[in-house]
């Protein structure tokens, strides 16, 4: 009996000691995301959302804040050409909340309250010409949401805004690329 015992003893300790899988928050690489030219000589992305300090805004509580990652993306993959023209990018929203609400689909025994991520993009594009005419202009609007049990590690967190950011920025150059080729037709290369 003693020997049994120690065994499922021993057995416990083991399992106990196995390595815990940590998932890693998944990496937003832009170089990845799909490219825009446009025939223009200079562009000049100008950021006019300031941040809301709030219970609910989160942008100064995450590493990787949507208005940097839409400010990458746009450095990296708004290709110019043309030697005429002038492309100015208004970012004049880019929040994420968090907010708290009631799981009205809770079963018996899950949680009551759950946590809603939003994030929202709100980006004006004008092009200029040399005397600085507007020749064209839109704006791009999108959203995208999801949620969370209310008690999740930091790391969960973490990887459920980083693919949040991911799908809103997919979503976003979804909608750039339609409303472009709508308004900017003429200057564009999709």
């Amino acid at each position: 009996m003693f020997l049994k015992n120690k065994f499922i003893l021993i057995f416990f300790i083991i399992l106990s000691c196995q390595p815990v899988e940590i998932l890693e928050p998944i990496k937003i690489d832009i170089s990845n995301f799909e490219e825009i030219s446009i025939n223009v000589k200079e562009i000049e992305i100008n950021k006019k959302y300031n941040s809301i300090f709030s219970e609910n805004n989160i942008e100064d509580q995450i590493p990787n804040s949507p208005i940097d990652k839409i400010i990458e993306w746009h450095n990296v993959n708004i290709k110019k050409f043309g030697n005429e023209n002038k492309l100015v990018i208004n970012i004049l929203d880019s929040s994420i909340t968090k907010t708290e609400i009631k799981n009205t689909d809770a079963k018996k025994y899950q949680e009551k309250t759950i946590f809603k991520y939003e994030l929202f993009y709100l980006i004006e594009y004008e092009i200029y010409d040399s005397s600085d005419y507007l020749k064209a202009n839109t704006i791009v609007e999108t959203s995208r949401s999801t949620t969370s049990q209310k008690y999740i590690s930091l790391n969960e967190s973490e990887i459920i805004i980083n693919n949040l950011i991911f799908f809103a920025i997919k979503d976003y150059i979804k909608e750039t690329k339609k409303q472009l080729s709508i308004y900017m037709s003429d200057y564009i290369s999709i």
